[in-house]
């Protein structure tokens, strides 16, 4: 994806008509679950196609109304991804500007819709039923693209799929072709692709099991962790020589879990592993030396992944709170939402760390896994915070993928992939919503 400060959205408002790449819409009522489930299968037809541009305030043949829509106002880049990520998958992260076309006397909204990258977009879930019972603005399990017309509707045929697969096999070189091939004959189930990120992330979950099972704690590890994960998408692989060398720059961790931290005891030290013969270095610490339990792999094809014990679920927290209060903190049954939001920005800042070390400047996969989440409440080692409900989580694993940019990884501006990877698992304990702006002040207060 373009950097958002050099697109140009000027473009959609110059084109005269709808293209195949800029469609309008007089307006779209956001605050309705019908029409954000129309902008979502907008911007999947969108993405599939290549990207492009989606006008909010403007009528279909290119004229704009005597006012502005009063729907599209407080359309805003949060907004819009937040849509994103609850219907579509993977989901793309869209850039949204504000603009005042030449003599038009209000604001339209501008949204950019970055191309699909490794795998197609696909809708996740149906919109909501209509009185018919029937799912209205997008269904799930299907692939959409910008056809004649122009139109956003469901590819249908294996002529139609070949530019989308083309697309995603250019953006990852590592695509397993068989897997696509199974997608165009059943392009309603598609079948998933097992690529290098894949690999390495069962490979970790898996090793951070057996160890879990070889040394057992308070609580299941085998069950009860997080496990994250990053690739640089389209970088040259490095020496793992250099991935040291990265490490020893990484700045220090001021709050949560310092991912990727390399400086142990020489028996917890770095040490190399070949993966399906790919060379990465391992931290393994998942033994009685460890209240907090982690294990991670950095490998040559700069894909990162690290699993981890659940601060919640520490020795240290438990004494910590019942040590201060009368309070019982029973481990394995609670989850500390501003740790979450610390996680992920820590790993997040890593991530920037790796982006701006490599020098990559285009985009980045990501991926979290919660384990272990059934029975658990939300609840705080601060005797102070407390929620008004305490619903127990009943889905036991939640895991997310998406794509950004790499520049949208600046502290400044990453507040809303911070609530991309950690509302999701929010949902299940149905503790309040956590937004951009929450994300801002948690931090500052944890």
């Amino acid at each position: 994806m373009p950097d958002p400060h050099l697109l140009d959205y000027g473009r959609a408002l110059q084109s005269p008509a709808e293209d195949l790449d800029v469609e309008f819409k007089r307006t779209l009522p956001l605050a309705d679950n019908v029409g954000k489930a129309k902008l979502a299968k907008e911007i999947c037809a969108l993405a599939n196609h290549g990207g492009g541009y989606l006008v909010l305030g403007r009528d279909d043949d290119g004229s704009y109304p005597d006012a502005a829509p009063p729907e599209i106002a407080n359309v805003d880049h949060d907004t819009v991804n937040q849509i994103t990520s609850a219907y579509l998958e993977p989901a793309p992260h869209c850039s949204v500007s504000i603009q005042q076309p030449e003599g038009v006397a209000f604001e339209v909204v501008v949204i950019w819709v970055p191309s699909c990258g490794t795998a197609p977009v696909c809708a996740k879930k149906n919109g909501p039923n209509d009185a018919r019972g029937r799912p209205e603005g997008i269904n799930k399990g299907i692939h959409y693209i910008r056809k004649a017309g122009p139109v956003s509707a469901p590819i249908e045929s294996p002529a139609e799929w070949h530019d989308v697969i083309r697309r995603c096999v250019l953006n990852d070189k590592t695509a397993l072709l068989g897997a696509l091939s199974t997608m165009i004959e059943q392009p309603r189930a598609p079948a998933e692709v097992r690529d290098g990120f894949d690999i390495e992330f069962e490979h970790l979950v898996s090793s951070w099991r057996a160890e879990a099972a070889e040394h057992p704690y308070d609580v299941d590890l085998t069950r009860n962790f997080e496990a994250y994960g990053f690739q640089l998408l389209g970088a040259e692989p490095v020496t793992t020589e250099r991935i040291s060398r990265s490490l020893d720059a990484v700045p220090r961790s001021t709050r949560g879990h310092g991912f990727f931290r390399s400086r142990y005891p020489e028996a917890h030290g770095p040490f190399l592993l070949e993966v399906e013969g790919i060379a990465g270095l391992e931290v393994h610490a998942n033994t009685p030396d460890w209240d907090h339990r982690f294990l991670w792999r950095l490998s040559e094809n700069l894909i990162g992944t690290e699993a981890i014990s659940y601060w919640e679920d520490t020795e240290y927290i438990k004494r910590a709170v019942e040590e201060r209060s009368s309070r019982k903190w029973n481990r394995g049954q609670h989850i500390w939402i501003n740790q979450q939001i610390a996680y992920a920005d820590n790993f997040l800042a890593m991530v920037k760390h790796m982006v701006n070390y490599f020098e990559h400047n285009g985009d980045v996969r990501l991926r979290v896994l919660f384990s272990g989440l059934s029975g658990r409440a939300l609840k705080s080692p601060d005797a102070v915070v407390s929620y008004s409900r305490e619903y127990l989580a009943r889905q036991d694993t939640k895991q997310t993928d998406f794509v950004v940019n790499a520049a949208e990884l600046a502290a400044e501006t990453r507040s809303s992939i911070v609530v991309s990877m950690v509302q999701p698992m929010n949902k299940f304990t149905q503790g309040p919503e956590i937004t951009p702006k929450g994300v801002v002040h948690s931090l500052r207060t944890i």
